[in-house]
């Protein structure tokens, strides 16, 4: 399969992200960011990790800055080559995340 770059790229993302909810684009963005540390692809974890980061909201500053912290950290490992440490917590948080989104998604009275 062809590698998509510039305009092409770009309408694909949005016409792919298009009608998706905040919940669906953040564990996606959580999907780029695990996929390019398992291929070891460091431009493709730091464009991902980098969209996390931006997506913080610090009106909720103590969950944002231990996400920031931990983003950050992620970055460090990524742009030292070192995936797999990152690898492993953003995966982590992807699980977390899909968990908290699956729980206030229940009807009332299930899952305990």
């Amino acid at each position: 399969m062809a590698q998509m770059t510039g305009y092409a790229a770009s309408a694909y993302v949005a016409q792919h992200t298009q009608g998706m909810s905040q919940q669906q684009m953040l564990l996606q963005l959580y999907d780029f960011a695990v996929a390019g540390c398992v291929a070891r692809d460091a431009r493709k974890a730091t464009a991902a990790i980098v969209e996390l980061i931006a997506a913080l909201n610090f009106d909720y500053e103590e969950i944002a800055t231990g996400l920031y912290r931990l983003y950050d950290y992620t970055l460090r490992e990524v742009r030292a080559q070192r995936f797999e440490e990152a690898r492993k917590i953003l995966g982590g948080l992807r699980d977390a995340w899909q968990q908290a989104f699956a729980r206030t998604t229940e009807p009332a009275g299930v899952g305990g």
